[in-house]
């Protein structure tokens, strides 16, 4: 009868012992439960900033009424050629980042710039020779659209003036329509004007001689890298 008694004791006891356990673990799994939603907001959050954050390679001052469409400001030091500097942004944050910040240098030339566009802005073509030779065709965007005919641009003549203009497609902001006036007044322009416009002129003595931005199947975002019209350095 002792050893009956100690057994149904022993039972009891690993009965409220489970009934503890199975208790705290139900507790447990409602604390993580009523965790998930604020676990899940701070990691969209974490990613929204990590987006805005973003760097495009270098970067223009954001103008006030001269573009700078899109979720904020970009910034990442990099190193550009004396007598180059780069212009405000136009458009949005979707698609990859590029750069020409390696290719450009004062003094060099601009042959012709050409689009690919349709509703909206699929691609900028542009074709420069470096002061002391080396052709080379910096292309950004996709193969959308209709490729324009080149502005081919004749001595002494030299891209100065961007406009551009931004709207939506897809839930993202875009490059809609842009154009491109040389100081002899020939242009190029494609896409579809939209309310959210803005223009970049050159500062006297520089030249439109490569671009940053984003670009996918499309162009996203661009701004202008100006290069001074004489070598400097």
């Amino acid at each position: 009868m002792r050893v009956l008694h100690l057994a149904l004791a022993f039972v009891v006891a690993l009965s409220s012992i489970n009934d503890g356990v199975t208790s705290a673990s139900k507790a447990t799994l409602s604390s993580d439960s009523s965790d998930y939603p604020a676990l899940r907001v701070s990691i969209a959050s974490d990613k929204t900033n990590s987006e805005e954050r973003r760097p495009i390679g270098v970067f223009g001052p954001v103008g006030k009424g001269n573009g700078g469409y899109g979720k904020g400001a970009r910034k990442k030091a990099v190193t550009l050629p004396p007598g180059t500097y780069v212009g405000p942004e136009f458009g949005g944050y979707s698609g990859r980042e590029f750069t020409d910040a390696a290719f450009v240098k004062s003094g060099q030339k601009v042959l012709s710039i050409n689009l690919r566009a349709g509703e909206r802005v699929d691609a900028v073509i542009l074709t420069i020779v470096k002061p002391f030779g080396g052709e080379r065709t910096l292309y950004h965007g996709g193969d959308g659209g209709d490729m324009k005919n080149p502005l081919t641009l004749t001595e002494g003549e030299y891209i100065t003036v961007m406009e551009a203009h931004a709207g939506d497609h897809d839930g993202s902001t875009r490059v809609k329509y842009i154009k491109f006036t040389t100081n002899k007044g020939n242009f190029i322009e494609g896409g579809t004007r939209t309310d959210k416009n803005g223009t970049d002129t050159a500062k006297e003595g520089y030249q439109l001689g490569g671009f940053v931005g984003r670009s996918g199947d499309e162009l996203d975002l661009v701004s202008v890298i100006w290069t001074s019209i004489e070598p400097v350095g």
